[in-house]
């Protein structure tokens, strides 16, 4: 009997790339999704085979692009003949780079420019919502064909999975990065409305929402400065920072393993379905009685101006 498959998009880094290993290490047999990392895609394809004694298959696909998640489900499905799990990791944040500096340019919710703006969700909603909504529409119609073929031979189909890492961001706004939050949150819907056509045929659709991540994508510049150097903070750096200074109850944030773990966690539970999970360290939760201390100490200073 062949192994289950999983398919991750944006596999090629980051939190994509760790989930690959955590599932080849399980025993599955991988689609490594890849946009512009091609390279770094076949490395990693490579190195699952020969670590863990594995098939894996690299796939470009640019997910922007309205045809190309259903050509990667079909062309993952077309190599392995099956789909157990299915993963879709691919983001990107809205902000836009200038074109002579370079820098990236942010807009508070209220001062954004309605040319910049429409820049800045077409490029969210068109990876995050669109790419990720029209993967998971793809992946879950050939799970429910294979359940389906299952049933006709008399068969229990067994579980399959559906999994969307989104973002705290869907609650949590930042207000440079609104539209990313938008991006994710209507992405939540799509989550829920595939656990109900999923369900009957076994196949359980749910979010992981990661909170602040040491990726590629938060080693972008964060527009606050270390006020000793002068020097401009990562995002992750800050959110280190904050996490020290007591914002979540875990003190410090996430790296790509932590993800990868609860994301095979996730897809392995056969009665979760429909559900937006943070993982977050502990950074949405509610109220901010345990860090009072902390918020009674700026509120006192703000006052003292």
């Amino acid at each position: 009997m062949s192994n289950p498959v999983c398919l991750v998009t944006g596999s090629s880094s980051g939190i994509g790339a760790a989930v690959v290993d955590e599932f080849a290490r399980h025993g599955y047999d991988i689609v490594v999704n890849y946009n512009s990392g091609q390279d770094r895609a076949e490395a990693i394809a490579e190195d699952l085979r020969q670590s863990h004694g594995v098939q894996a298959l690299c796939i470009g696909a640019n997910l922007a692009e309205r045809d190309a998640p259903f050509r990667l489900v079909d062309e993952a499905v077309g190599h392995f003949g099956r789909l157990d799990v299915a993963i879709s990791n691919s983001g990107v944040a809205n902000y836009i780079k200038d074109e002579k500096s370079g820098e990236l340019i942010r807009h508070r919710f209220h001062e954004c420019p309605p040319e910049h703006l429409d820049l800045e969700m077409d490029r969210v909603l068109n990876l995050n919502l669109k790419g990720a909504y029209r993967f998971g529409q793809r992946a879950l119609k050939h799970m429910i064909d294979f359940a389906q073929a299952q049933q006709q031979a008399g068969e229990v189909p067994h579980h399959r999975s559906l999994l969307f890492i989104t973002s705290v961001s869907d609650i949590a706004p930042e207000t440079t990065r609104i539209p990313y939050g938008v991006s994710k949150a209507g992405l939540n819907h799509a989550v829920v409305g595939a656990a109900f056509e999923g369900g009957p045929h076994n196949i359980t659709s749910n979010a992981l929402r990661p909170g602040v991540v040491d990726t590629p994508l938060t080693a972008r510049p964060s527009g606050i400065t270390d006020p000793a150097t002068g020097e401009e903070f990562t995002v992750a750096q800050t959110y280190g920072l904050m996490a020290e200074g007591g914002s979540q109850a875990l003190p410090w944030i996430a790296n790509p393993d932590d993800i990868a773990v609860a994301a095979y966690a996730f897809t392995q539970i056969p009665y979760m379905t429909g559900q937006l999970v943070a993982v977050d360290g502990g950074f949405t939760l509610a109220g901010g009685f345990p860090n009072r201390e902390l918020f009674l100490n700026e509120g006192l200073r703000r006052r003292q101006g």
